[in-house]
């Protein structure tokens, strides 16, 4: 099963979400129903995506479905008051996100339960087109990010949770460049050691919170590289081959 780090609310710029979208009613049903028999966690997100627990889908049919009240009161009672509620779960090693209305206290198998309409579509999110290198512990990737003239006269030092020749995945401090999906950040710097300096420009496709299974929320950025020449792509591939090489040692 993959790990609970993918049950995070995954957000996306200029209709990318389209290509990702199942709207097939039938289908729907089916994916959902297969998700009740394997039983992943599923992670509820609601009061404007500022606060979730997690639940299991119980059942589903051709009208609704039932999920595992959460552990506190105060909560269901805002589930049941929510406008949206955004769920997110695992099928066949994909995330599944969707956003429901309309929730009823109920009851399945003489327990307490949510009772909510089928969603119009789901979001099925397949894992990314390239390998993703982590960075080690030890030796954390920074990436510099040169400051706004209007903004600050400082450039932004973020650190690289994975590297992809398609681009960076970073971790977001509250105290550091607050960035916004969609905006593209040019002259970006990373140091990759003994290699040389990456030079690139990156587009921030998405902001989502990450699980960890204390509970801890933390905000990740994934960014992709716009136009990475072929200098720069190649510096990159012999730094990600070396690092293959030692994390396989290490193994």
């Amino acid at each position: 099963m993959p790990k609970e780090i993918l049950l995070t609310v995954a957000k996306f710029h200029d209709g990318e979400e389209n290509k990702l979208l199942i709207r097939s009613a039938k289908e729907i049903q089916l994916t959902l129903h297969a998700i009740t028999q394997k039983k992943p966690v599923t992670a509820l997100y609601f009061d404007n995506e500022q606060r979730f627990f997690k639940s299991i889908l119980l059942a589903v049919t051709e009208q609704g479905m039932w999920l595992d009240v959460g552990p506190s009161e105060d909560d269901n009672n805002l589930i049941l008051n929510s406008g949206n509620i955004t769920f997110v779960t695992i099928h066949q090693n994909a995330k599944v996100q969707f956003t429901c209305h309309q929730p009823l206290m109920a009851t399945y198998a003489s327990h307490p339960a949510f009772y909510f309409p089928l969603p119009e579509h789901i979001l099925r999110i397949q894992r990314r087109e390239y390998f993703r290198l982590g960075t080690l512990a030890d030796e954390p990737l920074k990436c510099i990010i040169p400051p706004a003239p209007e903004k600050s006269a400082q450039p932004h030092e973020i650190t690289i949770l994975n590297i992809s020749m398609g681009g960076i995945a970073l971790i977001c401090k509250e105290n550091g460049v607050k960035l916004e999906t969609g905006e593209i950040y040019p002259d970006c710097r990373i140091d990759l050691p003994g290699i040389g300096t990456l030079l690139a420009t990156i587009q921030v496709k998405n902001l989502f919170d990450v699980i960890s299974p204390s509970g801890a929320v933390t905000r990740h950025a994934g960014c992709e590289f716009v136009g990475l020449d072929g200098k720069m792509g190649m510096l990159l591939q012999r730094y990600m081959g070396i690092m293959q090489g030692k994390l396989s040692k290490l193994r």
